[in-house]
């Protein structure tokens, strides 16, 4: 149902037969929109009423109707429309409505289109001005937040005031600190843990297991013992050395992996640190079915790279010896070192077995060492030992058979005779 204007409302009120009739759609808009109605003859007589309260008088003087057209009816708010017949008036209950007379001067109404727009330009400046200060102190709210998200991803402690506009996320921000502050802790009591537990082993299998190679040594050296005994004798003493070398690879292991191994970097010829590890091997019995070939390019023979000559000693000795171990019937080493730009290249590569697709995959994978524990402690070092001296690790297989390892290493600007 549409609302009606006061013109169209009393429009809807027609005279015919003597009597006045309203239209159902005009009276149902009447009791809508206002409460009551009536039609003032020129004599003042109400000739026509709807709804009309009791306390309306009947009759009005032309005082009357002056009073009451553009304000209230015995505190009815009324709304009048003039008739050819008389006046329409319409009332609204006690306390709808609020009205009042305004008055300006006609100067002023003169003066609109002058003060007018310097009120809105007015206004326009107090709100740019308000949005400045607003958004100044939210941008002095934000930082010391920004800082201390900062400081947090640097795991640094973070106390930020939780006063102002942005108290409560500084207050989480605080909590959150406190939380992984806790969990750091944590973390690292269970690593020293390990690494201490690891550590203690260690050391209480190094004694018994030299008591062991000793003696295992002895009888494979006794001339009285049949030379079965002596060979098993020797079986025990190799695969002794081997848990010994797993013992301290282990503890080395979990040393780097949480960076409690110091490095103490010096200048390294890496070209005779190549020849030194390959002629331990030689010396040591290697067995014949193996070979060693160390090959240097004339522009890296005096190459210098900073780094721990007993850690970038035990990564060339581990690659050696994970060849040797993987290639029971044999095959050929080639130890390279090539000089690039800004590095040097040590390659490690042999014409064995190789490295299963799915070993292969997981190698160079970007991981942490302790996912490739299931590869080998030897490997796993060996990534450690050349990421603690800013360089990278790649494991290849060659086209004709066997495998490779690059070891890529920054090079220093040292020159050493």
């Amino acid at each position: 149902q549409k609302d009606y204007s006061i013109s169209q409302l009393s429009d809807g009120l027609t005279f015919e037969n003597g009597a006045y009739i309203l239209s159902g759609g005009v009276r149902d808009s009447i009791v809508k929109q206002y409460q009551w109605a009536m039609l003032l003859n020129d004599d003042g007589n109400v000739v026509w009423s709807l709804n009309l309260p009791g306390d309306v008088p009947l009759k009005y003087t032309v005082s009357d109707a002056a009073s009451f057209t553009r304000w209230y009816l015995n505190d009815y708010p009324v709304h009048v429309w003039r008739r050819a017949d008389g006046l329409f008036v319409l009332g609204s209950e006690k306390d709808g409505m609020w009205k009042h007379d305004i008055e300006v001067p006609q100067k002023v109404m003169d003066n609109t289109l002058i003060w007018l727009p310097a009120i809105l330009i007015l206004n326009a400046i107090i709100a740019i001005l308000l949005a400045l200060l607003l958004g100044l102190r939210l941008f002095r709210s934000l930082k010391p937040l920004a800082k201390g998200i900062e400081d947090m991803a640097e795991k640094r402690p973070v106390e930020l005031s939780t006063n102002g506009l942005l108290g409560d996320l500084a207050d989480g921000i605080n909590r959150t600190s406190a939380q992984l502050a806790k969990q750091e802790a944590a973390l690292a009591k269970r690593d020293n843990a390990r690494t201490t537990w690891i550590a203690g082993v260690s050391h209480d299998i190094r004694t018994p297991l030299s008591l062991v190679m000793g003696y295992a040594s002895q009888l494979e050296d006794d001339s009285e013992l049949p030379q079965s005994r002596r060979e098993q004798a020797g079986i025990i003493r190799r695969q002794s050395e081997q848990i010994k070398m797993l013992v301290s690879d282990l503890n080395l292991a979990s040393k780097l992996e949480y960076s409690m191994q110091p490095v103490r970097k010096t200048a390294v010829l890496p070209a005779v640190l190549l020849r030194s590890v390959a002629a331990d091997f030689l010396n040591n019995g290697l067995d014949n079915i193996y070979s060693i070939d160390v090959i240097v390019s004339d522009n890296a023979q005096s190459t210098v790279v900073t780094g721990d000559e007993e850690l970038l000693r035990r990564a060339v000795s581990n690659l050696i010896s994970n060849s040797i171990r993987h290639n029971p019937n044999g095959c050929a080493i080639k130890v390279t070192l090539e000089k690039g730009l800004g590095n040097c290249s040590l390659c490690v590569s042999d014409n064995g077995v190789g490295f299963t697709h799915e070993k292969l995959d997981n190698l160079n994978a970007p991981k942490g060492s302790a996912e490739l524990e299931n590869h080998g402690l030897g490997l796993t070092i060996v990534r450690q030992i050349v990421k603690a001296h800013g360089g990278t690790t790649e494991f290849r297989n060659l086209p004709g058979g066997g495998c490779t390892v690059i070891l890529c290493l920054p090079i220093s600007n040292e020159v050493l005779n």
